[in-house]
């Protein structure tokens, strides 16, 4: 079952929407397909929902994955890019989190991307996952098991994962405008529900 977390936040400035599509990609190898699958993912989405697309808003986990493994042992640019990438997830409005599946789940290194962010960190977020696997077999594990940690972090996950087998990355656009048609105007309903309210002024 899709998981809905509606909960208002009340804040003194709340952000303008329309806001970027981020996305986060946990693919341990450089340059993957995963990686190319997220951002058309995150394109088509944005495209839809009349939202910005920027390539920057794309977080490939692999570039600084020192960071996330030693912490304070790793070197400082890979400490502050890791900073920057918590700081741009915990305040995305959309969010495209893609993996492959790895032995029937996702990456370890998402997960331990994932264990960096503070409790509740995606709250007011809508997320979007993206999984790639090799097998009919295993292309529903990684979303049943990425779902619930997800929501753990306070998101809101109110569509299907886009589910992608590696012999339909030949054929991506096909593939999810599908996807888009069914599940983009679902997205955007929740994302503008979930859209901080600002604090009522106080009566003069």
């Amino acid at each position: 079952m899709p998981s809905v977390a509606f909960e208002p936040r009340i804040v003194a400035n709340p952000p303008v929407w329309p806001q970027p599509v981020v996305t986060v990609v946990g693919n341990p190898k450089a340059g993957s397909r995963t990686a190319a699958a997220a951002a058309s993912v995150a394109e088509l989405l944005a495209s839809e929902l009349g939202t910005p697309y920027r390539m920057d808003d794309l977080v490939d986990l692999v570039t600084f994955a020192p960071a996330i493994f030693q912490g304070e042992d790793a070197v400082e640019a890979q400490r502050a890019a890791l900073g920057d990438a918590v700081d741009l997830v915990s305040s995305a409005s959309v969010l495209v989190v893609a993996t492959p599946v790895y032995k029937g789940s996702y990456t370890g290194l998402l997960k331990s991307f994932l264990d960096v962010l503070r409790p509740q960190a995606l709250a007011g977020a809508v997320v979007v996952p993206v999984t790639v696997s090799a097998a009919p077999s295993h292309k529903l594990l990684a979303d049943q098991h990425l779902r619930p940690v997800l929501a753990e972090l306070g998101a809101s996950v109110p569509v299907p994962g886009v589910v992608l087998e590696e012999r339909e990355l030949e054929d991506l656009q096909v593939v999810l405008s599908g996807w888009i048609r069914q599940n983009a105007s679902i997205v955007q309903a929740t994302t503008i529900a979930l859209q901080p309210v600002a604090e009522p002024t106080p009566a003069q």
